[in-house]
């Protein structure tokens, strides 16, 4: 049964629409959809998204630092920071950051052409315009799906400061996942980067909609579903407590299994923790196409 807490829901609602704000700012003083999101990618090294306890308020909170942490002096800039890999906590250069949409690109350079780029759980679209002016196709529509009406909004906003992108934006609900096109695409790329994970459990019959997107569909995804197969060291457990913790996703690998089994996707591939996040939400890989 596909099932998500309502908190969440109503968390990321109003974090993209805190989010949403300060893109705007940034579009109505110049600055071209990619700047915008540098923008905020900046703003967010620096600070941390959270919730006031006492008003239910969403506000930026400043990232402190300890003076026995390496920074750089007279600064807040850490230089190292803990990150996930294969099982374990890895100490890394602060900046160090695992590429995905560089892969993506790759990817889609390798086995394309696509007449459609699709993220489902995009945000206000930051993986899409990243992909589109760091060397994905030209000619292809880039498309999002995304939960919440701000991030929607906020993507159009952003698609109409890069006037040579093809886009569309809509309303997608992981746990009842409704593709909007009226026909399919010949050749469909999809993906999600780490927006399953706040899907306590998505339907069984997730992909059996999502193949619906083309005649021809290869599907990539970056989740923290690691836990979910294998035990790989320390990591796997205190992942696994903190996914549980929070009611975040613990079926996407089974939901994946079933659909290869029941020949819905073919020529699946698994990468166990492979994400390099901050300490223990260490993304895993998985890449199929439609059977």
């Amino acid at each position: 049964m596909a099932f998500q807490l309502p908190h969440w829901q109503d968390f990321y609602e109003k974090a993209w629409a805190f989010r949403a704000k300060f893109l705007e700012s940034e579009l109505q003083s110049g600055a071209n959809a990619l700047q915008a999101i540098k923008e905020l990618e900046k703003k967010e090294r620096g600070y941390t998204l959270g919730v006031n306890d006492t008003t239910g308020e969403v506000l930026y909170m400043k990232k402190e630092i300890s003076d026995d942490e390496p920074h750089i002096k007279d600064t807040n800039i850490a230089l190292y920071s803990k990150r996930g890999f294969n099982g374990n906590i890895i100490i890394l250069p602060k900046h160090t950051s695992y590429d995905f949409t560089t892969l993506l690109i790759d990817l889609i350079d390798a086995t394309g052409p696509y007449d459609a780029i699709i993220e489902l759980g995009c945000g206000y679209g930051g993986n899409l315009f990243e992909i589109f002016y760091g060397g994905g196709p030209r000619e292809a529509k880039y498309i999002g799906g995304e939960f919440t009406k701000s991030g929607v909004e906020i993507a159009q906003k952003l698609a109409k400061k890069a006037p040579k992108m093809k886009t569309e934006f809509f309303h997608f609900n992981h746990l009842e996942p409704k593709l909007p096109f009226k026909k399919p695409f010949k050749r469909a790329f999809v993906f999600t980067c780490h927006s399953i994970e706040q899907v306590m459990q998505i339907n069984e019959n997730w992909f059996d909609e999502v193949i619906k997107a083309g005649e021809f569909v290869r599907g990539a995804h970056l989740e923290p579903f690691g836990f979910q197969l294998k035990n790989s060291g320390p990591l796997s457990d205190m992942h696994k407590d903190f996914i549980i913790q929070n009611s975040w996703n613990i079926n996407f690998a089974e939901v994946l299994r079933q659909a290869v089994e029941r020949k819905i996707v073919k020529d699946e591939q698994i990468f166990l923790e492979m994400g390099v996040t901050p300490d223990t939400n260490v993304g895993s890989l998985a890449f199929w196409s439609k059977a």
